[in-house]
């Protein structure tokens, strides 16, 4: 492999490790089980060390809830409610010294200052006597009461009451309630009771509150001595037996030991830390480097440029990213990273075997950030794997609906049988459907977006791309039509021979079919020198000396090639155009060269090449010929027709046309058979019927 595609696949696997190095190692410095209860053990486990067996979240979160409820509330008889009534009481009575001539005018000043009172209950106090006793009375009375203190809402027989950080029990019956406190209050001015009997509705408060200090003070302390553990594993004793089904007291002594570990802060030393990372590092360049020299060597022919090797190693690194925030950041379930989007986007841009490839090297990178984790990768591979042989069967390689539809099937497959053999129960398995369908979902939105693009970056002659290739409205079908009439029809023929010929042989035939239509598409530019388009283009060649004809004839090849790199024909398309006619000799031309002058050179009558590289390539260049010679001659029966095929094909073996091809002296004898009934169909003379006579 060329050492910059070993470059690329030591800097993917150094940015790989990096990010595992960051967000991951920290979650795996421990051994991190995977099991789950009810599942069978592969091996067995026994504890490191002596170790409280912790209880779980929720049940510890009861047994606090427990303790919390029965917790006696301490209380305090607070200042505040008292200074305030007493603030209110002096406004109250000051406003009667100042407006004690007119009831209703006191009643509203009262009111502005927000205290109601009816002003009947008011009248008494214009006697000044009257109401400084009552002021005397009452305010000595308000005091008596919250110094004694007053509560709202106990029922109990006796509070707790926190004094000086000490806390007391005292009966409930050395307080007065709010209502026995207005009572209270009422019985000390009968003179005045219904002015008393609002005053009290509106002044007297609870002042027995709850001390939330103190509160909290003695939650902790009682929370602190909930036991957080219950019992012991003791060093080497046997936690999880071999081919045992896990109990859930098992799996409570599993993640107490994981606890142990963080609580003792056991580490690896700097030396097996630098040897994990090694091996990691080694481990993620081998599954890269096998992903990038799949993708070297699969098409010997194919030039691939170095920027053709970023999108797929930048995948890697995309998945390793996406996979640290789905499982560290997040911390959902694995399930739903988008792992198909990758592996079917490599099959759709490359190839299907290449697909499943990448598939089986995503697998191996992903699960290094999931702590070895088969489940997962097992669901995530196994998924992806089986919708990539659905979408192959149904040749739907960018129907993106039949393509989600599949990835939901094959999702919901193997999380099914899987869940069963595990003996899941229904719960799991719907919550792993779920996120199963989401993972299939932005697993096609990914590729709806990754697909389009580097199809049109790369050039890749996708289904899609030559189905849009064939639509009579692209300006170079248009301008073929328009301006090369005899060459435009001549490609249609020779796309119809050569499609069903490819299906035949095992060749492309979209691409055959799209390769016919643009393989002469150069012709656009001196249309007049080609007999098809101009019956007396030879009084135009007759001008001219056969190496100039010759130039001009060949240069169609070098025109096609510009024009269909201006309007970003895929690159397979192009090779057609380049190679339809290999590096054979254009021999009317240099027969009348070497007629004229004795000699010719050979090689300045010769197209550029190369020869054919691929079955549809050959096709092209079989059906070429044979069209245009038949074209030229008159054809009595199938005989003639499969004379000029043989002659075809024998002449383009003699000049070893077909050496750098990989189509076979079967597939040739295939091609003949296929193409006879084409021909015939097409230049088959069709009965002389008689002139209706006049009568009729």
């Amino acid at each position: 492999m060329n050492s910059k595609y070993v470059l690329f696949s030591i800097v993917t696997a150094l940015v790989i490790v990096g990010i595992y190095q960051i967000f991951a190692i920290g979650e795996y410095n421990y051994p991190e089980y995977n099991l789950k209860a009810g599942q069978v053990a592969e091996a067995e486990i026994i504890a490191p060390f002596d170790f409280p067996v912790m209880k779980p979240e929720k049940e510890l979160e009861i047994e606090k809830e427990k303790v919390i409820q029965q917790i006696a509330k301490p209380y305090f008889i607070s200042d505040e409610p008292m200074f305030e009534t007493l603030s209110d009481f002096d406004a109250i009575f000051a406003l009667l010294a100042s407006n004690a001539a007119n009831p209703n005018d006191l009643a509203q000043a009262l009111k502005r200052s927000g205290h109601t009172f009816n002003p009947e209950n008011l009248s008494a106090f214009a006697t000044p006597s009257l109401r400084d006793k009552t002021y005397e009375n009452l305010r000595n009375k308000l005091s008596s009461l919250y110094q004694k203190g007053i509560y709202e809402s106990l029922s109990s027989d006796s509070v707790l009451i926190s004094s000086e950080d000490e806390l007391k029990t005292v009966p409930i019956t050395n307080f007065f309630s709010v209502e026995s406190a207005r009572e209270e209050l009422i019985k000390t001015s009968e003179s005045v009771k219904g002015f008393t009997a609002e005053l009290a509705e509106q002044l007297i408060k609870p002042n027995l509150l709850v001390s939330e200090d103190k509160l909290n003070e003695i939650s902790m302390s009682r929370l602190g001595a909930v036991p957080q553990s219950e019992g012991v594993v003791l060093q080497n004793e046997i936690i999880v037996r071999k081919n045992a089904r896990i109990t859930n007291e098992e799996m409570r002594k599993l993640n107490s030991l994981q606890r142990a570990y963080r609580d003792r802060n056991v580490h690896k030393s700097p030396l097996q830390e630098t040897i994990l990372t090694l091996g990691l590092l080694m481990f993620i360049f081998m599954v890269v480097s096998l992903a990038n020299h799949y993708f070297c060597v699969m098409d010997k022919e194919a030039k691939l440029l170095v920027s053709d090797f970023i999108p797929l190693n930048l995948g890697f690194v995309v998945l390793a990213l996406i996979t640290t925030l789905v499982n560290q950041v997040l911390g959902y379930s694995n399930l739903v990273i988008p792992f198909a989007m990758f592996g079917i986007s490599a099959a759709i841009l490359v190839s299907f075997e290449y697909g499943m490839l990448y598939s089986i090297c995503s697998s191996m990178v992903v699960a290094p950030f999931i702590n070895w984790e088969s489940y997962t990768t097992i669901i995530l591979l196994l998924s992806s794997m089986a919708c990539l042989l659905l979408i192959r069967r149904q040749n739907a390689w960018h129907e993106y609906l039949m393509i989600w539809i599949y990835m939901v099937i094959s999702s919901v497959l193997v999380i099914v049988s899987i869940s069963i053999y595990k003996n899941d129960n229904l719960i799991s398995i719907v919550r792993s459907l779920g996120v199963g369908l989401i993972s299939a979902t932005t697993s096609i939105a990914g590729i709806i977006m990754v697909v389009p693009y580097y199809e049109r970056k790369w050039n890749r002659a996708t289904k899609q791309t030559l189905l849009e290739l064939l639509d009579f409205n692209h300006p170079l079908l248009k301008k073929l039509a328009t301006e090369a009439v005899g060459t435009y029809h001549h490609s249609l023929i020779v796309g119809n021979l050569t499609e069903r010929a490819a299906e035949a042989i095992g060749a492309n035939p979209l691409l055959a079919r799209v390769g016919s239509y643009y393989h002469d598409i150069g012709k656009v530019i001196h249309t007049d020198i080609y007999t098809e388009n101009n019956s007396e283009s030879s009084v135009l060649h007759d001008s001219m000396i056969p190496t100039e004809s010759a130039n001009m004839i060949r240069d169609h090849v070098s025109e096609g090639i510009i024009l269909a790199k201006k309007y970003k024909i895929p690159q397979p398309v192009i090779d057609i155009i380049m190679q339809h006619h290999g590096d054979s000799v254009i021999r009317y031309f240099y027969e009348k060269e070497a007629k004229e002058k004795g000699t010719a050179d050979k090689t300045a009558f010769q197209y550029p090449g190369p020869k054919p590289q691929s079955k549809e390539a050959a096709l092209v260049m079989i059906a070429d010929i044979v069209e245009s010679t038949a074209k030229a001659k008159s054809i009595e029966s199938e005989a003639d027709i499969a004379k000029i095929i043989d002659d075809t094909i024998n002449h383009l073996i003699k000049e070893k046309q077909f050496d750098e091809s990989p189509i076979t002296l079967k597939d040739l004898s295939v091609i003949k058979s296929l193409f006879i009934p084409v021909f015939g169909s097409i230049y088959r003379k069709r009965l002389d019927y008689p002139e209706p006579s006049s009568s009729e």
